[in-house]
């Protein structure tokens, strides 16, 4: 390994660009002694006849070209690969990567159609010499038996790698040529509508499925090469997993929605480079799920937060599983969220454990352990991974004793059974296109036009499976393989319905059943026809699984496992409205002003549980921290499970781990663990929680490392909102107006464009743009034009207020005319044609930019709740807060123009003496010490506010109280403080406000204040 200081010394020098000779020299020790390269593997200057030329360098499959100065002679680099890559894969039909370099800068290509494609780039840094080696580690494919460590798989395979980009191009044109074809483009539709289902709205995009078509390859890759000895035949066999069928192993071996690739032609050749590169990798000793790594890695971080997939580390996993399964021989566990499988790799080798301790075979602990531990998501791709972690865990087994057949209990299925509708009250297909029903499977085929190279235009389709078959899972599977198979063969209806005739179970069936069954046959066969017809035996016999899971014979002992974190206000229109139902009808919806804080983590907890838990059961599920104590999740803590307080049963949360904003890297937010199981009564909540704090060294960190990093205590249950008397001034605070996308409501005055100056009764305005503008608005255009003066108003954002005092306040376009919010069209017909002009620009990007799935129009977004229309007619006089913050900040407004925004709540005064003695309690460091346990917390500590501040009891203005007085008269004083703090012109606000701060403590004010407060709520 190459000394830390001479990886430094070499780095450095080639950040100078010391010519083409310095450079060759400096690569071969980098490759040699820090890389482990066989300095033998590495030719210098190897002739290339064919070409007239020599290349530079040649280490297996990579061409290297060094020159003394890319900057200018990056051309002759560019087509010097060119010509070399072009022989390398002609004389050997491999795959080849160039990397021009001149030290300082590197840059990897590979060939597309006679050109090099320049896909990664990287710059040499002194500060940081390792990071050129990780580079080249994921550029240049060296050695074998590499480990199969999280960190090299993401390296190698995650989204900065070359076999990544070079992949996901190469899959790009793949479905180009596909993409009109049926077969593939149902799978593309079906996967498309499988995610509608885990996640609440619509986030499918091509580009996102051939990134999870990459994932599937290399998933299946990774279990072929971690149990198959030999290199498969054929692409067809590694994507549909033939090696396993012979070895008996089911659920490995059938089509799926990502084999549309083989259907190109040149798939089956890149599924077969995958393969190569994997190979290298020793993935018989895995000792975690390395899965995960990979797919945070291809999934960008906002995409996953949209999908609610935050993914559990494994020594978090393990944990939980220690934890809840007491007996691991004996008890059943299930995943009903397993994503890839972190949670079932922990419980797999829990139960081999426990067997090799308890004397049994490998091979009875391999069944013992597909016996009692399943899992299953809605999310295609995670069950691919789910089902090869699955087999990674079972490795140590399956190496010493074969079992003998073998299912890998991983299903795709809706745990929350929301494909099904029991209610009569609830019509089929409410919600969803894909699935609807009664108490019986029902399939929706959807209809699809395709229109190369003619129009073809699919009718929509049914497969209905009654009740009585899809309840039982193998009868289900043998009906579903019979009618497969007769379709393939060609068989009519008439004669599956004499083969089910001879089948013992079909004395179950009713006449209407037999006749479902038979229609369903026919709807196959159709499909086949169409050539839509390969997918569904997968769909169907997953789909049916969950049914199965919750019959009484089959419900588990123990549930753990991470679901989806998906707040209410990211889910699309349809999914919100079924969302509501069913948490009314478990008792769990809390609406008004938290109905946006509401979580589908809380719903899915309690409907798992009641679904597929014994009554004796217990259940662990990583949670948001925000589930501890917000009022979001306020009946979630009750324990409901539907029925009020006639309900027969109650979830009794027996613990808690807890995981503050400290302890990081670990989710986006806080986190914590709850533990809990049924019973027939209402419990309280557990006194205690055990709360963690400390840095971890990285996020998939080792158990020792944790155990060193980590410090627990056991500390209180965070207090509830509301528990005690809360203020009488909560009800008259309200939240300001979503005036989002901000380009779409905040404006700016354009400057003096021509020689006459603005027009002072409708100024030109453009849309105001920041740094914290988001995806996609960050890259549309603003809008621009004149507006009447008479709807341009100042706007109170979170940003504009200090303490005791305003900061800037920006103007946005507010089209309220006299008693109601203008759209484009009634403000032509009021006559106000600028304001009508600038309208039709922002609802047409509205309609044009907005996410898929949202239903509002751009005035009800500005409405929402009635956050705008209700401030109107302003009221001179009002008292303004923060929603978010660490430390509360409140002042005084006298403007009877200004709206304030939903970063402020804001209540209408009559005195000015009410309005500074409130003001004054919501500034105090008393009243932020109180609050702070209800806050939940972000990356950076406490972040929300809301009406916690509300919840003390503040008292009623009181005219003839002295204390009142004295709070009154100190918060005027700091009005006069806080005014004249000299703050800097367009200053950054957080800094306002910490001078504004820093001044009223200087003065002794703020001190003051805290002692008066403390009086005032008897502290």
């Amino acid at each position: 390994m190459l000394p830390q200081f001479a990886l430094a010394e070499i780095v450095a020098e080639l950040e100078s660009r010391p010519r083409h000779e310095k450079v060759r020299s400096l690569i071969y020790r980098l490759l040699v002694d820090g890389l482990g390269v066989n300095s033998s593997d590495i030719d210098f200057e190897t002739q290339v006849p064919e070409v007239r030329g020599r290349i530079d360098a040649l280490l297996g499959r990579t061409v290297f070209e060094f020159k003394s100065d890319l900057r200018r002679e990056r051309r002759d680099a560019e087509k010097a690969l060119a010509r070399y890559l072009l022989d390398r894969e002609g004389q050997t039909q491999e795959n080849y990567v160039g990397i021009a370099t001149d030290g300082a800068e590197f840059v990897a290509y590979f060939l597309r159609d006679g050109f090099v494609v320049q896909r990664l780039e990287y710059q040499s840094d002194s500060r940081d010499p390792r990071g050129l080696l990780v580079w080249l580690q994921g550029v240049v494919a060296v050695g074998e038996g590499v480990p199969a460590e999280p960190e090299a798989i993401e390296r190698e395979f995650g989204r900065r790698s070359l076999a990544a980009c070079r992949a996901l191009d190469d899959l790009g044109l793949q479905w180009q040529s596909v993409a009109q074809m049926p077969e593939a483009r149902i799978k593309r539709e079906l996967w498309d509508r499988l995610l509608g289902v885990a996640y609440g709205a619509e986030v499918g995009d091509d580009d996102l499925f051939l990134r999870h078509t990459y994932l599937a390859i290399v998933a299946k890759t990774i279990a072929w090469a971690a149990l198959v000895d030999h290199t498969p035949a054929s692409a067809a066999d590694l994507l549909h997993g033939r090696a396993f069928s012979d070895y008996g192993i089911g659920s490995q071996s059938e089509p799926d929605f990502f084999d549309w690739v083989l259907t190109a032609d040149g798939g089956p050749r890149l599924v077969l480079r995958i393969f190569r590169h994997v190979g290298r990798f020793h993935l018989r000793d895995v000792r975690t799920d390395v899965l995960k790594v990979l797919y945070e890695s291809l999934i960008d971080p906002e995409t996953r937060h949209d999908l609610g997939e935050y993914y559990t580390p494994d020594w978090l996993a393990a944990r939980i599983v220690e934890e809840a399964v007491d007996e691991p021989l004996t008890r059943r566990v299930l995943d009903p969220a397993c994503g890839s499988g972190t949670f079932l790799f922990h419980a797999v080798r829990a139960v081999l454990k426990a067997a090799n301790e308890a004397g049994k075979s490998p091979a009875t602990g391999a069944a013992t352990a597909t016996n009692l531990v399943a899992g299953m998501d809605v999310h295609p791709v995670a069950v691919i991974f789910a089902r090869v972690t699955y087999l990674l865990a079972l490795l140590p087994a399956l190496t010493d004793d074969h079992p003998g057949d073998l299912s890998l209990p991983v299903y795709l299925g809706d745990a929350l059974q929301w494909n099904l509708t029991r209610r009569p009250e609830v019509a089929p297909g409410t919600c969803l296109d894909l699935f609807a029903g009664d108490d019986s499977l029902e399939i929706r085929v959807p209809a699809m036009t395709l229109t190369e190279p003619q129009v073809q235009r699919f009718a929509a389709r049914v497969l209905y499976f009654p009740a009585v078959v899809a309840r039982d899972a193998q009868w289900f599977d043998r009906v579903v393989t019979t009618m497969l198979g007769f379709v393939e063969q060609g068989f009519s209806a008439q004669d599956f319905k004499t083969w089910l005739a001879s089948d013992e179970q079909a004395e179950a069936l009713s006449d209407p059943d037999w006749d479902a069954l038979v229609r369903t046959v026919e709807t196959l066969r159709e499909l086949h026809r169409e050539g839509r017809n390969h997918i569904w035996g997968y769909v169907a016999r997953n789909l049916a699984r969950p049914l199965w899971l919750s019959t009484d014979s089959r419900k588990t002992d123990v549930i753990v496992g991470n679901p989806p974190w998906v707040a209410y206000r990211f889910m699309s229109g349809e999914y919100q409205e079924r969302f509501r139902r069913e948490c009314e009808a478990l008792g769990l919806w809390v609406g008004g002003t938290e109905a946006t804080q509401q979580d589908l983590s809380a719903y899915f907890f309690v409907r798992t549980a009641t679904l597929y838990m014994k009554s004796t059961g217990r259940i662990a599920f990583v949670m948001p921290r925000a589930a501890m104590s917000r009022p979001a999740y306020s009946r979630f803590l009750s324990g409901t499970t539907g029925g009020g307080a006639h309900s027969r049963r109650w979830i009794r949360f027996t613990g808690a781990w807890s995981f503050g904003s400290d302890v990081k890297p670990l989710f986006p937010v806080p986190s914590c663990v709850f533990f809990g199981r049924l019973q027939e009564t209402r419990g309280e909540l557990p006194a205690t929680v055990a709360q963690f704090s400390g840095k971890l060294p990285k996020r998939n960190a080792e158990w020792l490392e944790v155990r060193q990093a980590l410090t627990d205590a056991i500390e209180a249950w965070p207090p509830q909102p509301g528990g005690g008397e809360s203020s009488p001034y909560k009800g008259a605070f309200r939240q300001g107006a979503t005036l989002t996308p901000r380009r779409l409501a905040l404006v700016e005055l354009v400057p003096q464009e021509g020689t006459l100056p603005p027009n002072p009764a409708a100024p030109v305005v453009r849309g105001r743009t920041g740094r914290q503008d988001k995806e996609p608005w960050a890259n549309v255009a603003p809008p621009k034009g004149p507006v009447e003066t008479t709807f341009l108003r100042p706007v109170l954002l979170g940003e504009s207020i200090a303490p005791f005092r305003l900061l800037t306040l920006p103007l946005a376009v507010v089209p309220w005319s006299g008693n109601e919010l203008l759209n484009s069209r009634a403000a032509a017909l009021h006559t106000h044609w600028r304001l009508s002009k600038w309208l039709e620009q922002t609802e047409a990007l509205w309609e044009n930019h907005r996410k898929s799935g949202e239903t509002m129009s751009l005035q009800e977004r500005h409405d929402y709740f009635g956050g705008l229309s209700s401030q109107f007619p302003v009221a001179p006089l009002r008292v303004v807060y923060t929603t978010s913050g660490k430390q509360p900040t409140a002042c005084v407004v006298s403007n009877d123009s200004a709206v304030v925004d939903t970063k402020l709540y804001w209540a209408a005064f009559e005195e000015i003496d009410e309005a500074r003695y409130l003001c004054g309690v919501l500034n105090s460091e008393t009243l932020r010490v109180r609050v702070q346990p209800y806050q939940s917390q972000g990356q950076w500590g406490e972040r929300d506010i809301h009406k916690y501040l509300l919840d003390s009891p503040i008292p009623l203005f009181d005219e003839e109280s002295s204390l009142h007085r004295d709070l009154a008269d100190l918060a005027g004083q700091a009005e006069r403080i806080a005014a004249d703090v000299v703050l800097r012109e367009g200053g950054y606000f957080v800094q306002s406000r910490q001078r504004v701060r820093r001044a009223l403590e200087e003065a002794g004010v703020a001190a003051k204040l805290d002692i008066l407060v403390a009086q005032l709520l008897g502290d």
